[in-house]
Order: C-alpha cells, then sequence, then structure tokens
C-alpha cells in the first residue's frame, strides 16, 4: 500500500529560497530511489511557506530514505533555516494520473 505525506515548512523570514534549494537537491537526491514515486515542492502565497508532497511505496522506505547520508546531511542544513514544520497529511494514496 502506498504511503502519502504532505509537510508545511515555515521557514525564517528571508529563507525560503535557500530552504527551497536544499528541498530541489532532496527531490534530486531521490530521482533515482525505487521507493520514492513522487516528491514536489510547492510555493504557497505566504512568503515564508513551502508545502511538499510525498508519495513512496510505503511507510516504511519513507522512514527508511531518512537515514540515508545525503538526507541526513540536507535535514541538518535545513534546520536552521525553518521556523516550523508540519506534518499536515498522511495518507495512502490509490492511484490517479502520474501515479503508477
Amino acid at each position: 500500500m502506498m504511503y502519502g505525506l504532505w509537510t508545511t515548512f515555515t521557514t525564517q523570514n528571508g529563507q525560503r529560497d535557500n530552504v527551497i534549494a536544499l528541498l530541489l537537491e532532496a527531490a534530486a537526491s531521490l530521482a533515482t530511489h525505487p521507493g520514492c514515486l513522487h516528491y514536489i515542492i510547492s510555493r504557497s502565497d505566504e512568503p515564508d511557506v513551502l508545502h511538499v508532497r510525498e508519495i513512496w511505496t510505503d511507510a516504511a522506505t519513507h522512514q527508511a530514505s531518512l537515514t540515508l547520508p545525503v538526507t541526513q546531511h540536507l535535514i541538518t542544513q535545513a534546520r536552521p533555516l525553518l521556523e516550523h514544520v508540519e506534518r499536515v497529511l498522511e495518507d495512502q494514496p490509490l492511484g490517479g494520473k502520474g501515479l503508477i
């Protein structure tokens, strides 16, 4: 069963572009990861808010991805730039356009 996750990131004032760069680097690092089906970064109308939509083959694969050295490095870089991180939604995607 697929695992979906929607996370909202509120950055420190003026740090949104730096966090976008780190999230895009994270997305690139997952490009060949077989368990990551989608990793989409979206900018909000609010000046310091970003959203990330992830879809994984399962929750365990997502959890394991958080222990990858590149992921740990990016998390360490992003933490001081973030004011708040909120896991908005966890779900079980069923299918649709662009999703196997």
